[in-house]
């Protein structure tokens, strides 16, 4: 019967494959559903990283983790130009047209979609493999001392709990009137769900709806952030003339009361995050 670290082994390499499939495929179809799936397996290759990452050396993780900010940093300007063209979109009935706007997000997406794919391609993941196969031939070592592994363990998980503990204190600076404080949230908990999720094959109770749980809380969170984005590319727009600060002014007035909307309900939600941690049964 394998141990908890072969578990986190396997669960290591099958990642690392996951991320290799959908980066090649990105690279060789550059769809927006490609780019999705690419964006979600670095996510989580990082995440799993940043916790079998306290088993490598810092200089071997840093180097990595650059490479995962860079896989990342190509796709943002792509993906803020595609939620925007969508939420133009579904919300057409919503407020005057604004085909001014809406012509310079396509053009916006054109490059943004040239310079991703210009910029996946040239990504290199060397390093990065190379630390994948150093921390999957730690975890498999073997006739690991009974005290070795129990140590290891207890290393793992308080990182996880320090993870969280940092999220707590995120959700106790949350300000209804600062949406950067439920950004600042956001991302510290992105950081603590993908370790939970990486934990999974150790603990029955990650059960799979306890993650999708913990997917919607973050996407609410999610969504104001895209709002947020939203309105400062709407103000930067027709920041320079009057014409076209009219053309979307009834837009903008209804992004402001969107977004009033998202905190409200971001603010609600913010104590469902003590549901998430410590396990039962653990």
């Amino acid at each position: 019967m394998k141990d908890w670290q072969d578990l986190l082994a396997d669960s290591l390499h099958a990642r690392w494959k996951s991320y290799r499939r959908a980066l090649d495929k990105c690279r060789k179809r550059f769809s927006e559903k490609a780019v999705h799936d690419s964006r979600v397996e670095t996510r989580r290759l990082m995440s799993q990283l940043g916790l079998l990452g306290l088993f490598a050396t810092r200089p071997a993780l840093k180097k990595a983790e650059r490479v995962l900010d860079r896989h990342m940093d190509a796709f943002d300007g792509l993906r803020d130009s595609q939620v925007q063209l969508l939420l133009l979109k579904a919300h057409a009935r919503e407020f005057p047209p604004v085909e001014a706007l809406q012509a310079e997000l396509v053009r916006r997406e054109e490059r943004c979609r040239k310079r991703a794919h210009r910029d996946i391609d040239r990504l290199k993941t060397g390093r990065l493999k190379k630390l994948v196969a150093a921390l999957t031939e730690r975890l498999e070592s073997a006739r690991r001392p009974a005290g070795r592994l129990a140590r290891d363990r207890r290393v793992l998980l308080a990182a996880v709990e320090r993870a969280f503990a940092r999220t707590v204190q995120r959700r106790q600076r949350m300000d209804p009137g600062e949406v950067a404080s439920v950004h600042r949230l956001r991302v510290d908990f992105k950081r603590f769900r993908y370790m939970v999720e990486a934990l999974q094959p150790l603990f029955p109770a990650i059960t799979s709806a306890r993650l999708k749980a913990m997917h919607a809380f973050q996407d609410t969170m999610g969504e104001l952030q895209d709002t947020d984005v939203f309105l400062a590319r709407v103000d930067k727009f027709g920041q320079d003339d009057p014409g076209l600060a009219q053309s979307v002014a009834g837009l903008r007035y209804w992004l402001l009361r969107r977004r009033t909307a998202q905190m409200s309900v971001c603010v609600k939600r913010a104590d469902e995050l003590m549901e998430f941690w410590p396990l039962k049964n653990q």
